[in-house]
């Protein structure tokens, strides 16, 4: 259990890392600060620290901190950059081609807590009325999915889409500007489907049922509007 812990920690770090936080002094928070956050004993942080230096993302220096290597700063920040530009669309072009395959993979990779997480998920989207509650948990679901694949790059690329949608004033105008409660239905019940079929590991059904409601969203979204 502490390596596994150790594991999704270092997963968290590095989604933290990949989304710009610590980019400007490019310093850690000290192990205690961390081991706190995560509310874990700092041998367990310590070896999550140890598997993102081992890979060349962070480095120790003895007496003065964990730093993110500056090539590895740089790279990301460009990247981010980059696809900071990206527009609505091609984010929805590219999700449809990673989430249906994401969600076959799920149906078969996806452990028993994991499929519950995603059943939560969908319980919470499905109570939220509310724009951003439900938004918040739709895009939570679609991520416990796609972390059901338990394929790590898989994963990193899906959160890296979404940090660039979420940040993006021209997405949240179009979410804003399309959203009511008659879709919103529609998307609960699309939700369901492709729950449906993850919890009886149909794994064909589950991906038809993505793209179905990827495609459904991507015509709500950007319907008669050139961007």
């Amino acid at each position: 259990m502490p390596k596994y812990i150790a594991r999704e920690i270092a997963r968290s770090l590095r989604n933290r890392i990949d989304a710009g936080e610590w980019s400007e002094s490019g310093r850690l928070p000290n192990e205690r600060e961390l081991a706190t956050q995560y509310r874990v004993a700092r041998n367990t942080m310590r070896s999550a620290i140890d598997r993102l230096a081992g890979d060349g993302t962070l480095v120790r220096h003895v007496g003065r901190g964990t730093f993110l290597r500056q090539d590895n700063r740089g790279s990301i920040l460009k990247m981010l950059h980059r696809l900071s530009g990206a527009s609505p669309i091609d984010v929805m072009a590219v999700r449809l081609i990673l989430e249906p395959r994401a969600t076959a993979l799920a149906a078969i990779n996806a452990n028993a807590n994991e499929l519950r997480a995603i059943a939560a998920a969908y319980g919470s989207s499905v109570a939220a009325l509310e724009m951003e509650d439900f938004e918040r948990w739709d895009a939570e679901l679609h991520l416990k999915i796609v972390r059901g694949t338990r394929n790590e790059l898989l994963t990193h690329l899906h959160e890296v889409l979404c940090v660039v949608a979420r940040t993006q004033e021209q997405w949240r105008k179009i979410k804003q500007r399309t959203f009511s409660m008659e879709r919103r239905h529609i998307y609960c019940r699309q939700h369901g489907e492709i729950v449906e079929a993850l919890m009886r590991r149909d794994g064909e059904a589950a991906a038809t049922a993505m793209r179905g409601h990827l495609e459904t969203v991507r015509q709500n979204l950007f319907a008669g509007h050139a961007l």
